[in-house]
């Protein structure tokens, strides 16, 4: 099912998951994670997290023949250097990569991890505030080489259009935000001694 053809798939995603988007969001602005070395460590586990989780997704063959340069917008590895910067322990967690059988999908979750890019240019300024930048603490907040716009409207170009089961599309899009709220509940607990 394929209702995206007039508006582009990326505005129907941002519309169906406003609300989660919004709801993440705030409860991040809660929790002061920019505030302190300490709990802008959570912020990196959560980001680890989530990110090693969706890794697999930007090597699938069917979304980078869908997707230009899919191989090169993977950032664990930049979160990886950031947690080792700032000797940040690597959690133990099991992984858990999502289900994304079928090329909707495995974009419904890149949308959450490509569409998180654009917020990283705040979220940059604030960890300069704390000496972090891209290339000690904070390299997978910074800029694709192209710049920002650049790697989101490729990404966008190449899936508002594309031949996609909207649906799926959505409802990947909300678990991967309910991932990401479901590692910050888990790592909540760690802001309490920071």
């Amino acid at each position: 099912m394929t209702l995206h053809s007039q508006t582009g798939l990326t505005s129907v995603l941002r519309q169906y998951t406003h609300a989660a988007h919004e709801q993440l969001d705030h409860r991040m602005t809660g929790l002061d994670l920019f505030s302190s070395h300490e709990r802008y460590t959570v912020f990196l586990v959560v980001q680890y997290l989530f990110h090693r989780d969706v890794s697999d997704l930007y090597a699938r063959a069917d979304v980078a023949a869908l997707v230009p340069d899919m191989d090169s917008r993977n950032r664990l590895e930049l979160v990886e250097r950031d947690m080792q910067d700032l000797c940040v322990p690597y959690p133990m967690v099991r992984r858990n990569p999502p289900v994304a059988g079928s090329v909707s999908a495995a974009i419904g979750w890149l949308y959450v991890a490509e569409g998180s890019k654009l917020g990283a240019n705040i979220l940059a300024k604030r960890a300069q505030d704390m000496g972090l930048t891209e290339s000690f603490g904070a390299r997978h907040l910074a800029p694709d080489a192209q710049g920002r716009a650049y790697g989101w409207q490729s990404f966008k170009a190449a899936v508002d259009h594309a031949p996609l089961d909207t649906a799926i599309c959505i409802s990947h899009a909300e678990a991967a935000f309910e991932r990401v709220t479901q590692y910050l509940d888990r790592c909540e607990p760690y802001l309490q001694a920071a």
